[in-house]
Formats: structure tokens, sequence, C-alpha cells
């Protein structure tokens, strides 16, 4: 979108993508979670309707279960608007600063750097004082309450089961409004079983220089999905499909094909 100035074009929006690569993660690698990984996605970009949020988690939930995967779980939260966040933000900082010496080492940098993050944490969720920290619903605007109502409400009308979960944030910085993650009944995953995510993003097009542009996507980590797949033995070897179909173009191509 910035790179190639598709806001210049006559692209019609939104603009709907998949993409398909290498993806490099800073964290610490883990089950399943490697330091370099592949990534499937979908991005709807140029509409801010929550109809469109709607779009994106439906095809993500019908993709695992056409994969075969069961007990296939879609996980929701709304963090707001930049507004909303903002308040939510100075809540969960007065209310971890208390507990500052009781968070773990990641937590203690996140208090300052990022305190949303913390309620991803997988360590200090497990704390009692943890189970008693700000609800982000709480700090909603109307504006936000409305978008994420919309979402709800849809998800029902297309016979998406979901679960409301106030403490997923998702990772990076440039979510707001709807989140969310899919979540399969692996066994032997336990807590690795989030097999993709993602959320709205209305202000990152702007952040990296271009136009205000509404967005909305998510992506499935290729690695954790296959494993979860061969986990279930879905992954079995089917012969029963064209391995290369030739289509010649031209005498001189259909001549030589042909022989």
């Amino acid at each position: 979108i910035v790179s190639n100035k598709l806001y210049a074009t006559n692209v019609d929006f939104p603009l709907k993508s998949w993409y398909l690569g290498p993806i490099f993660r800073y964290e610490r690698p883990q089950a399943g979670r490697y330091r370099q990984f592949s990534q499937f996605g979908v991005e709807a970009i140029g509409s801010n309707s929550p109809l469109m949020d709607v779009e994106v988690i439906l095809f993500a939930a019908t993709t695992l279960k056409a994969l075969g995967l069961k007990g296939v779980k879609v996980k929701i939260n709304s963090i707001g608007d930049e507004a909303s966040r903002a308040a939510y933000r100075t809540a969960l900082v007065e209310y971890f600063s208390k507990y500052q010496e009781e968070l773990c080492g990641d937590c203690k940098t996140r208090l300052e750097k990022n305190p949303l993050r913390i309620l991803d944490c997988k360590v200090d969720n497990k704390k009692e004082f943890f189970a008693n920290a700000p609800k982000i619903t709480d700090y909603l605007n109307e504006e936000s309450k409305a978008h994420f109502a919309k979402v709800v409400e849809a998800l029902k009308e297309v016979g998406v089961a979901y679960e409301i979960d106030p403490n997923l944030v998702r990772g990076l910085d440039y979510y707001c409004h709807t989140v969310f993650e899919l979540e399969a009944d692996i066994e032997g995953f336990g807590a690795q079983n989030v097999l993709g995510g993602g959320g709205r993003y209305d202000k990152l097009v702007s952040d990296l220089e271009g136009p205000q542009t509404p967005c909305v996507g998510m992506a499935f980590g290729m690695d954790r999905l296959l494993l979860a797949m061969e986990s279930e033995g879905l992954l079995k070897e089917n012969n029963d499909y064209i391995h290369l179909y030739i289509i010649s173009i031209g005498d001189k191509a259909r001549v030589t094909t042909e022989r």
C-alpha cells in the first residue's frame, strides 16, 4: 500500500489480498514458535466496517475447520480506539506498579514500554493479583463499544462460536478495536494451541507515512499449523490428485508437448 502507493491508483477499496512468506521474530523460540517461520495471512484494506472484521474472522475459523481441525475456538476482545487505550494504559500502569516486584522480568520492562502486553504474559497471569487487573471493557468510549457490539452481533448471525477474553490484547502496538485469536483442541500442544490471530489496525498505514487507511487482517503460523495437522493425523499422503498439468499455448508449443 505505502511503498507501491496503491492509495494513489484506481484500486477499488476495500482491497483484499493474501501473502505467504518467511517471517522473523525477536522473542525467544518455543515449541512450534521458531525464530524464523512461515506465515500465511490475509488483509482487507480500506474499510472501517465492523462487518469486515467479521468476514476476516469467519474466513479464519472456516479455514481451520476445512482442514479438519476440531474444537476450533475463536477468542475475541476490543482494545478500543486510541483514546480508549490511552485511558486503559494509565490504569494498568497504576495497578501493576503496586505489584512491580512480583512481576516477571519481561513484564517489568513491559510496565514502562507497553503495559498492555502484561495481560498476554503466560507467567504472571497465574498470580493472584492478576485476576483483579483493570479490564479494557471498562475504558472503552461509546464509539469503541458500538464497533465491538456490531462485531459480536454479526458473529452470532453467521454462526461463529466465540468467547470474549478481556485479557486478549495481541502483541503489537498498532492494533485497535477488534483483536482475536483462534485455538484448536490439539492433544499435547498445551498453551501453544493458538494457530492464528489478528485484528484491526487503522493507523498502521499512516504510521508508515501513508494516508489514514483502515485495515483488518489475520495470519496463520504455517509451522504450528502443520504441526497441529500432523498431530491430528491430517497430513496423510493422498495421491488421488493431479501432480502436473501442461497447457500449451500456440501451435509450436502444442506440437512440442504432444510428442
